[in-house]
């Protein structure tokens, strides 16, 4: 695949190429994957709802965090949702669906969480985003997103094609503009494999904020 090929699968993997690119994300992303889950703060039975989760191939971990969880999955790939239906679908509480956070035909004031791991690059412009998350998360609802920073997104071509990158504190800004409150950040140095098996030297970010308990 051409990097331009390789960043429209990563966007929305379709057919037998974007089942081979949502295997590697699941074993590349993995550290971005472990530190964006241990900043979710989930109690008991809750719902929570992920942006992008493709293959789904992290959800066992998830599950075993909060086997309680009341799940959904909300992806941009009717391939993704299909592949991820087949291996979690008989799941107690675990569901998934095809579609646009944008456009999503999910509830308003739902969730207890929303978290999005690598996709908030996709997300142009933004602020339609975050303004849709914040009407599905219930008052009080947390907000995770995990993502690498721009330094670290700049040394594949790959990334030069539909990718909206972040330093971090632009990030916070934009979620404090659309409402949120809270925001809050952590870097993570990390040593991974890319998508195309070479060996990066990365910086994880995880942004955190809350729709707050009191709506205007």
């Amino acid at each position: 695949m051409t990097p331009e090929q390789l960043a429209a699968q990563l966007r929305q993997p379709t057919g037998a190429d974007g089942a081979t690119v949502a295997g590697n994300m699941n074993t590349s992303n993995q550290p971005i994957i472990a530190n964006t889950y241990a900043a979710l703060t989930l109690q008991g039975a809750e719902r929570l709802l992920e942006i992008g989760p493709g293959s789904a191939g992290h959800l066992p971990t998830l599950l075993a965090q909060a086997p309680d969880l009341d799940y959904t999955g909300l992806d941009l790939s009717a391939d993704m949702v299909k592949a991820a239906d087949a291996q979690h679908g008989f799941r107690p509480g675990v569901r998934f669906t095809h579609g646009d956070i944008r456009q999503a035909p999910l509830p308003e004031n739902h969730y207890h969480g929303i978290l999005a791991i690598n996709v908030v690059y996709f997300w142009q412009p933004l602020a339609p985003a975050l303004h849709a998350i914040y009407r599905h998360l219930k008052p009080g609802g947390q907000l995770c997103l995990g993502l690498r920073d721009r330094q670290s997104m700049s040394t594949l071509p790959v990334f030069e094609h539909g990718f909206l990158t972040y330093e971090g504190p632009d990030l916070m800004q934009a979620l404090a503009d659309a409402g949120f409150e809270q925001p809050a950040m952590t870097r993570h140095p990390e040593d991974s494999v890319s998508v195309l098996g070479q060996i990066m030297h990365k910086t994880g970010l995880v942004v955190t904020a809350r729709k707050p308990e009191s709506q205007p």
